[in-house]
């Protein structure tokens, strides 16, 4: 106890943490306040706390799902996915303010996974996990002040993430039902290159001519047909990309076989592989490239991996379960972990101090908590 202590009062004083998180069934965005315990000087007031709810989607009588948040280059205003539409998602623009809509346009079947690259552009992935035939599904680049939807690119079968590399070049998702890592140019907004995730199989997959092309039909709604030649496979089933914070590698969580694979991105090889608890579902690496922080869907549990020597350091219980979005500080101090609950449970962000490797904070927000992000 007494190390612990001396540890927190090397922090000192801290910052106030903001932070966004998504209530997928209560359609809301709600901005949360974070003041670390620190001792001796714990202020007053400390924790996690709710400061401001905002109510989002199109449709009073529907749940919408918000899914994927991402704050706006402005830094007053956010984007958030709306997953559950009619039948197509939307990615709308709420100011922080006002608590209102100022943008809307229409994507593709359930978007997701929300991120923001350079000028101001939003990458969402639309998930659509709906479809019986298990068709390719896409990537939509939103132009961020007009909302206007200016590419959307066939990736793979039911796709599931969305991370930048830092140098804003490559776009990565994971395909859940092709076990495949996808990495799509952002000059050209058409998939780059393809990589097999599954054990014993590893290794580049060819790309399709039809993914080299600009996707005009999809984006008139119109239907590409499957023109992969991958098929169904989720052996690994791979729901989160992370590159590393170079961008010389990428993180994939293989949900299904419970391992993290390490692709480098220079050889397109990969570099490593290890188990995990069951069901890793999302990824996030401290900022200054030294941890790897997982979320264990099921049983609401986040590990922490050193990523120097694939170490885990610890595997800390969720105040509840089925652990879903993860994001980390800037200053590399903190994780915050989404953990949808249980039937009529209210949804709830955790607080993982990653020096102490122990929670630090917890509060409840609307059911089914998902997406989360930061904020400057």
């Amino acid at each position: 106890m007494l190390s612990l202590m001396l540890l927190a009062m090397l922090h000192g004083p801290g910052p106030v943490y903001r932070i966004l998180a998504t209530a997928e069934s209560d359609d809301q965005v709600v901005l949360i306040e974070f003041t670390p315990c620190t001792a001796p000087n714990t202020p007053i007031g400390c924790g996690a706390k709710v400061v401001r709810t905002y109510v989002v989607g199109i449709y009073a009588t529907e749940n919408e799902g918000p899914h994927g948040v991402v704050l706006a280059p402005d830094g007053k205003s956010f984007f958030v996915s709306l997953a559950h539409g009619r039948p197509f998602g939307y990615l709308q623009r709420i100011d922080m303010e006002s608590g209102k809509p100022i943008g809307l346009v229409q994507l593709g079947m359930f978007p997701a996974t929300v991120d923001l690259g350079a000028g101001g552009l939003i990458y969402v992935i639309n998930f659509n996990f709906e479809d019986p035939e298990m068709q390719p599904s896409t990537l939509s680049v939103v132009e961020g002040t007009s909302m206007t939807e200016i590419a959307r690119t066939t990736t793979c079968r039911m796709p599931h993430g969305s991370r930048l590399n830092p140098q804003g070049t490559r776009h990565y998702s994971g395909c859940m039902m092709n076990d495949l890592l996808v990495e799509v140019d952002t000059r050209t907004f058409t998939v780059a290159r393809k990589f097999n995730l599954v054990a014993g199989k590893e290794g580049a997959v060819a790309v399709a001519a039809a993914d080299q092309e600009p996707s005009r039909e999809a984006m008139a709604n119109m239907s590409h047909g499957d023109h992969t030649t991958e098929s169904v496979s989720n052996t690994c089933s791979p729901t989160w990309a992370q590159p590393s914070v170079d961008g010389n590698k990428v993180y994939v969580a293989c949900n299904r076989s419970n391992e993290i694979v390490e692709v480098d991105v220079g050889s397109w090889k990969m570099t490593r592989r290890w188990k995990t608890p069951p069901a890793p579902y999302n990824l996030a690496t401290s900022p200054d490239g030294k941890l790897l922080v997982v979320t264990q869907k099921g049983p609401g549990t986040t590990s922490i991996w050193r990523l120097s020597d694939a170490m885990k350091l610890a595997e800390i219980p969720g105040t509840r379960k089925v652990a879903s979005g993860v994001a980390v500080s800037a200053d590399s101090r903190f994780a915050f972990v989404t953990l949808e609950g249980i039937g009529g449970q209210p949804g709830t962000v955790d607080v993982i101090d990653l020096t102490l490797l122990q929670k630090v904070g917890t509060v409840d927000i609307g059911k089914q908590a998902g997406g989360i992000t930061v904020l400057p």
